[in-house]
């Protein structure tokens, strides 16, 4: 196990941090975006963020008690809640660190079958 920094110099670190508990799985399955590269999860929210802005994600999955802290970014925003029912937030795409790809082959673990359907998501 890697340690984690206890302090972490300013410029490095994530401008915002949200938390997120995904514990049943079809909220889950509408959070996932499994057409990223690698990853990442849809976060209803009414905060305003920018495309391409780093947001630090501290995301609880099912009944692991193992919490991801994971480095993401804004690929995605739902303005408003659309005329097909998505509700108004962002998406942020994993990266290709450890946590991300471990994270994303947990959820796509925890999900088989539903990842690659054509099911109504928050996003497509």
């Amino acid at each position: 196990n890697k340690e984690i920094p206890m302090s972490t110099p300013a410029d490095s670190a994530p401008g915002r941090m949200m938390s997120v508990s995904l514990k049943d799985k079809p909220i889950a399955y509408y959070s996932y975006m499994p057409f990223l590269e690698h990853g990442g999860i849809f976060v209803p929210t009414n905060d305003e963020f920018k495309m391409g802005e780093e947001v630090l994600l501290v995301l609880e999955l099912f009944d692991n008690p193992e919490k991801f802290f994971l480095r993401t970014r804004v690929v995605w925003i739902n303005l408003s809640r659309t005329t097909t029912g998505q509700p108004q937030g962002v998406g942020l795409a994993f990266g290709d660190d450890e946590t991300g790809i471990k994270c994303k082959n947990y959820i796509e673990d925890q999900l088989p079958g539903l990842v690659h359907t054509d099911r109504a998501t928050y996003t497509m």
